[in-house]
């Protein structure tokens, strides 16, 4: 909820909002007491903070036709509160909003679940790891897993993001990785593993792995394909899927995929918000991509489609349908 707050207040402060962008914002804030709420907490703590008053992020004019919103920026409290107690609580709050700011922009680098991790990476880092084993990590950006070696077996659990592996032989323990949705076997062999939303993407370079699922189920995928399987079923392995694993050398590569799968690639790459509208999303693109710039990547997609790239801020930045 914080994340979203700091969006929102970067997009009204950039003073490139439109007024759909005002009409949306207050959309969000009534669609939820939950947002009201931490718009008045996060807002209130940082009011006199370099956000300036926050106030001041209605454009000219505004004000009239959203008056009854205005003011609710920085509501007083609905009683007095003594002396002491406000100062403790004023307090209290300034040091949870800078808390809560301080973790946006660290996350924003290197996400915070990171520093549990047995490995991870940072926001626009592909770091390859080598194990005791002798096998190697190559990690995604914004990517972190866990290990377990023992006698009997190899496991590395990805909790996020996107891990290759290429396995040393070992025919006394197999080499396994865990995913949210089931687990994916090899031997002496070399592949790729995402955890996507609800479900997870396999892609092999050489041999082939074995896939169970949660429910039980199995399933092979060979070279020079892929296949993506949630916690009940695998679907049939299909070449084209290795254009997935375009990100180990640096690349997007999109042929006829949607505008929202090429963005959410490069998020990983970029600190901030990276948001598309969702008529955008669906345009289909094809092309490759550098990750490593995404300025460069964003300024080709704009040349090349009907969108149109917003930057409001170096943190956030939209996309729409071109007028």
């Amino acid at each position: 909820m914080a994340d979203q707050v700091i969006n929102w207040l970067l997009l009204l402060r950039s003073g490139q909002a439109t007024a759909q962008d005002y009409s949306d914002f207050l959309a969000w804030r009534a669609a939820d007491p939950a947002h009201e709420t931490a718009w008045q907490q996060l807002t209130g703590t940082l009011e006199g903070s370099s956000f300036g008053r926050l106030g001041d992020a209605y454009p000219a004019g505004y004000a009239s036709a959203g008056q009854a919103a205005a003011p609710a920026l920085l509501a007083p409290s609905p009683a007095p509160i003594a002396p002491p107690r406000r100062r403790f609580l004023a307090g209290a709050l300034a040091l949870a909003g800078t808390g809560a700011c301080a973790a946006y922009v660290g996350n924003a680098f290197y996400p915070l679940g990171n520093v549990a991790a047995d490995a991870a990476t940072a926001t626009g880092e592909r770091r390859r790891y080598v194990l005791s084993d002798g096998s190697q990590l190559l990690l995604d950006a914004r990517s972190r897993v866990n290990l377990d070696f023992t006698p009997a077996y190899r496991q590395v659990h990805l909790l996020d993001g996107a891990v290759t592996v290429s396995v040393a032989p070992d025919a006394r323990r197999p080499f396994l990785v865990h995913t949210a949705q089931g687990t994916v076997r090899a031997l002496g062999t070399r592949y790729m593993v995402r955890q996507q939303a609800q479900r997870t993407l396999v892609v092999v370079h050489e041999h082939e792995v074995e896939v169970e699922t949660m429910s039980g189920a199995h399933g092979t995928v060979r070279a020079g394909t892929g296949a993506r399987f949630d916690a009940s079923r695998m679907d049939t392995p299909r070449a084209e899927l290795m254009a997935e694993a375009a990100w180990e050398a640096g690349w997007v590569e999109a042929r006829g995929r949607p505008l929202a799968e090429v963005i959410a690639a490069l998020r990983p790459y970029r600190s901030g918000t990276l948001r598309v509208s969702m008529a955008a999303g669906g345009l289909p693109v094809s092309g490759h991509f550098p990750l490593d710039d995404t300025d460069a990547a964003l300024d080709t997609l704009r040349d090349m489609m009907p969108i149109n790239v917003r930057r409001f801020t170096p943190w956030f930045v939209s996309i729409n349908v071109a007028a």
